[in-house]
């Protein structure tokens, strides 16, 4: 293989979690070796109130941290008293933005349960997001089990009434401390758990969208297609700009009018295609779009139910506009794992606003309700099933 094709990302029309290894070819820390200091001065919980319980407001008792060194490798995990961390001023993580992380949630099943969703497919994804960044590989299997008992010591925090959850942030950053731009010689990996609230307290509720075309989240041969610090920062003013003219989010998009994401959400077209058959179509995994696990989640469950067809392929905002032009725009959302399912009402495109369909009485399409109704079932319900690890 050419050196130049090393790092250039593949196009997914499966499955990206199809076959998931989560081993590691190195010698990686045990969930057998945790070890566990209980907090001496436990934190007063919030009330569960949507209000108050706001996303990554709070964080629990403890966290999990395991550090790594080229010459000792990774240390035994520990679960400690929730703390800040003393950071060298030339940490590489603070100058080089060598840092990945991830977003899981468990829930408060029934029975007092606690139950994971699609916990293996963080890991996964976080591994690949390491490697892209030169960071230590870890066994995702390990890492998952030592969150399993970070969730335990703290359960307390998940909440146990209906949408509410536990917000899971793993996170791995580099730490040597030493200016360059190099492979950090040194790294740590750390969990925090934050109760949450419905990310809509009183239900789903639509939103508008900007479809930006001076600025672009990612670029082919970027690494959009990861989980990485450095894919989050620019977006900060974009989001700005737009909420000054009444937009929610930015629907990203390459200059050629390839679309992307919204926000930090996959995205979700349900149209009757030229040929008049119903089909949902989200963007292709091409290396510039993060490979959402509710994305795939949804691929999945709307082609079990086999009323229309699903489509992943690459798709331009002229065929977004002409198909609601044209009537033939169904309903959009995205989707994501703080959000789970967002109905989109309205997008703006080259000083037009276009209206987008759904249903008033259930703020959403019918199609992204029942999706939202389903995976939160799945997530919280009572019943097995193959996406949740009850713990």
């Amino acid at each position: 293989m050419m050196l130049r094709n090393l790092w250039r990302s593949p196009v997914y029309s499966f499955s990206y979690y199809a076959n998931l290894d989560l081993s590691c070819p190195y010698p990686s820390f045990q969930a057998r070796d945790l070890t566990t200091t209980h907090t001496m001065h436990y934190i007063t919980k919030p009330p569960c109130d949507p209000k108050i319980m706001t996303f990554g407001a709070f964080h629990t008792d403890h966290l999990l941290e395991i550090d790594w060194s080229e010459k000792m490798g990774w240390s035994r995990p520990q679960i400690v008293p929730f703390k800040s961390f003393s950071i060298h001023p030339f940490s590489a993580c603070l100058h080089y933005a060598i840092e990945c992380f991830e977003g899981a949630k468990a829930y408060r099943g029934p029975n007092n349960s606690i139950r994971t969703f699609r916990l293996n497919c963080n890991m996964y994804r976080m591994k690949q997001s390491a490697k892209r960044l030169s960071l230590p590989d870890f066994d995702g299997t390990e890492l998952e089990r030592c969150i399993e008992q970070l969730l335990k010591v703290d359960r307390d925090w998940i909440p146990d009434r209906p949408g509410f959850s536990c917000y899971i942030r793993p996170t791995l950053m580099a730490t040597e401390e030493a200016l360059g731009v190099r492979a950090s010689s040194r790294a740590k990996l750390f969990v925090a758990l934050c109760p949450v609230g419905p990310y809509f307290p009183s239900g789903l509720k639509p939103v508008r969208v900007f479809c930006n075309t001076s600025t672009i989240r990612s670029a082919p041969g970027g690494v959009g297609g990861f989980k990485v610090a450095g894919n989050y920062a620019p977006t900060v003013l974009p989001l700005k700009e737009v909420q000054k003219i009444g937009f929610h989010q930015n629907l990203w998009m390459l200059p050629d009018g390839l679309v992307q994401e919204m926000g930090v959400c996959n995205l979700f077209f349900f149209w009757k295609n030229k040929q008049g058959e119903k089909e949902l179509v989200t963007p292709i995994l091409d290396g510039t779009i993060l490979p959402g696990i509710l994305r795939d989640s949804i691929l999945t469950l709307t082609r079990s139910m086999g009323k229309f067809k699903v489509t992943e392929k690459k798709l331009y905002i002229q065929e977004v506009v002409e198909a609601i032009e044209e009537g033939r725009m169904i309903e959009m959302f995205g989707s994501g794992t703080a959000v789970s399912i967002q109905p989109i009402e309205a997008i703006g495109y080259n000083d037009k606003i276009y209206e987008v369909q759904y249903d008033p009485k259930l703020n959403a399409g019918e199609l992204s309700h029942e999706l939202f109704d389903i995976l939160t079932k799945i997530q919280t319900g009572g019943e097995e099933h193959k996406w949740v690890r009850q713990i």
